[in-house]
């Protein structure tokens, strides 16, 4: 239920920004106000009150956010506090990134490795895997020293493991399986 109800509300704000020319603007803003509702235990705690009135949560909008997100983003905000649906923002915020991504055609990329790649190791690899998949992808590189060398390449719902702990784990595996 919860995951229909945040899908809904994402496409609207998704299908508004296309309509107005506003995707960029309103991803930059959806965001934003999701990572302060992240960030901000206790601002979350009184937006999902429910003791506190519609009219003071949209008042509390206002003044955090009026001024640093359109009309659109803030009318929006409203409508979700109208309908009680306070709790889902952070997860409208992840389904609006996922169409975001689909209409850039955007695929996101992790590469764990032992130690930091460097920026043109980083660089060849966007291009090699742009070229495969026909994407533009955004690659966030992270460091796992367990894994001793190599790399985990995950994108989409893909795992690719290519490290030396991966490899050793899978001749344990074969080692313990055999019969002598």
């Amino acid at each position: 239920m919860a995951k229909l109800v945040s899908k809904r509300y994402a496409l609207a704000l998704f299908e508004t920004g296309l309509e107005l020319d506003k995707v960029d603007q309103f991803k930059e803003e959806i965001n934003a106000v999701s990572n302060v509702l992240m960030e901000e235990n206790d601002f979350k705690k009184v937006l999902n009150h429910p003791k506190i009135s519609k009219d003071e949560k949209k008042e509390i909008l206002k003044t955090v956010f009026g001024g640093k997100v359109s009309e659109e983003v803030l009318n929006f905000l409203y409508v979700i506090v109208d309908k009680r649906r306070e709790m889902y923002i952070e997860e409208i915020s992840e389904y609006f990134d996922f169409l975001y991504n689909e209409e850039k055609n955007i695929a996101l990329a992790t590469v764990v490795t032992a130690i930091p790649m460097d920026e043109s190791t980083q660089n060849r690899l966007k291009e090699k895997l742009s070229k495969e998949l026909n994407k533009n992808i955004v690659l966030k590189n992270t460091v796992d020293e367990s894994i001793i060398g190599g790399a985990i390449l995950k994108i989409d719902n893909k795992i690719i493991d290519g490290t030396v702990k991966g490899q050793l784990e899978s001749i344990e595996k074969d080692l313990k399986g055999m019969r002598v």
